[in-house]
């Protein structure tokens, strides 16, 4: 990874002087370079969690923007410490909420947007723009500006620069000038992408200014509530905008391992006979396990029919071509540690029966450890042939997640998530029907 080296202190402007300061940045410090010819990054970054943690003296560090392993950790004990469920997620509002009890209004050091994750700096960005709100909605807006440029690992190559530009203040202030700046500061000839690094329940009018402006979107469908989660994707959808989405990035190992399992053609007429697919998740937020039932549905050309719901589950039925049914169950579980997001899946059971002797029946489990995997492998499925794997977990960073869709340069929705997606509504608009 090549380290970013910042050119000058981050310059606080009034905000009416950006433009022009930055026309006149790359001639200042060399006529014959103008940055970077990549693309534009805007991040909206709120990082609550973060800000409450430091005001609260939890955290002794600037803010950051990042979600450290020691912001996880002090969150963590937090939650414990304070009672509530241990299914709370780190993002959640009711954590939130308490943490914003009684703080006070003094600045701390926030070093949001001026400086960011290497695996994002070697992508060379043209310009960097971060969003920074306030926990203080009355703050007016700062705008601070400096150029970096990347090291280059070899002393022939002559480094390629960019910009970084902080919006700071409340969402207000963002919403009534911020917005305007972003506006001035677009490079009209350059690809534009807007990394939404919070839940998508708050401050919608901003989220609803990108999403008009042909930005390629990076959101993650983990932060909000779910029903807001999927009036979005079916906006986005329904607008031809180019979608990509940290939770279904967070299924590649599930998807990967299940597809390897049914890989050798011996295994392949399993799939013609499944009958129950059990999904277990952390917590109750059900979208990325919607995300993987849709994946498989799709892939073997099932039809959806009806979504019932209870205290302990959601049950979705399915119809083969021949006009079989085939029954699927998310199920949420509490675990004894709170989760960074809500509704992870931790473990998949696929049973076939293709014959009506057991042992020539299949049951295909996959888990996030061994343990899952022995769960489920309860309720009478040790007389069948049994496959299990474990499926390693993934413990990037957001910031490396998005780093690996930039640089694939991907302009549209990939045609897998898209087709996840159409299933998904569907399933979602029976919740509506109930």
């Amino acid at each position: 990874m090549k380290p970013q080296l910042t050119l000058q202190t981050p310059l606080e402007l009034p905000h009416q002087e950006i433009s022009n300061y930055l026309n006149k940045l790359w001639i200042a410090e060399d006529k014959d370079n103008t940055g970077a010819n990549t693309f534009t990054l805007m991040v909206w970054q709120p990082a609550w969690l973060e800000q409450c943690l430091v005001q609260k003296g939890l955290v002794n560090s600037p803010i950051t923007g990042n979600l450290s392993p020691e912001i996880i950790e002090v969150a963590k004990k937090f939650i414990l410490d304070a009672g509530l469920p241990i299914t709370t997620s780190l993002y959640s509002e009711e954590l939130l909420d308490l943490l914003k009890e009684n703080l006070s209004n003094i600045d701390f050091e926030d070093f949001r947007g001026q400086f960011f994750e290497s695996s994002i700096s070697t992508l060379n960005p043209r310009r960097l723009v971060t969003l920074a709100p306030t926990l203080n909605e009355n703050s007016d807006i700062k705008t601070f500006v400096s150029a970096y440029c990347p090291l280059s690992d070899s002393s022939a190559l002559k480094p390629i620069c960019g910009d970084l530009v902080v919006i700071r203040g409340g969402a207000a202030s963002i919403t009534h000038k911020g917005l305007k700046i972003i506006d001035e500061l677009s490079i009209d000839e350059l690809p534009s992408w807007l990394w939404w690094n919070g839940s998508l329940d708050e401050s919608p009018d901003i989220f609803e200014y990108f999403t008009k402006h042909g930005l390629r979107l990076v959101i993650d469908t983990a932060l909000g509530s779910p029903n807001r989660c999927l009036k979005v994707l079916d906006q986005l959808t329904k607008s031809n905008k180019a979608i990509n989405d940290l939770n279904w990035v967070r299924l590649k190992n599930w998807r990967e391992s299940l597809a390897m399992i049914f890989d050798p053609p011996s295994r392949r007429p399993i799939l013609d006979h499944i009958t129950d697919i059990d999904i277990d998740i952390v917590g109750d937020h059900i979208i990325q396990a919607l995300f993987l039932i849709s994946w498989i549905s799709d892939k073997l050309g099932w039809s959806f029919l009806r979504v019932e719901r209870d205290k302990e589950s959601t049950k979705i039925k399915f119809e083969r071509i021949n006009g079989e049914k085939i029954s699927t169950s998310i199920n949420p579980l509490p675990l004894g540690n709170p989760s960074i997001h809500l509704g992870q899946v931790i473990g998949l059971r696929i049973i076939s029966k293709i014959s009506d002797v057991p042992k020539n029946n299949t049951c295909v489990i996959l888990g996030c450890e061994s343990v899952e995997c022995m769960r489920l492998e309860a309720g009478g499925m040790a007389n069948m042939q049994l496959i299990e794997q474990v499926v390693p977990n993934s413990f990037s960073s957001s910031e490396y997640d998005v780093s690996k869709l930039l640089g694939s340069s991907r302009g549209n929705t990939s045609p897998l998530f898209e087709n996840a997606i159409k299933i998904a509504l569907q399933i979602f608009n029976g919740f509506n029907n109930l």
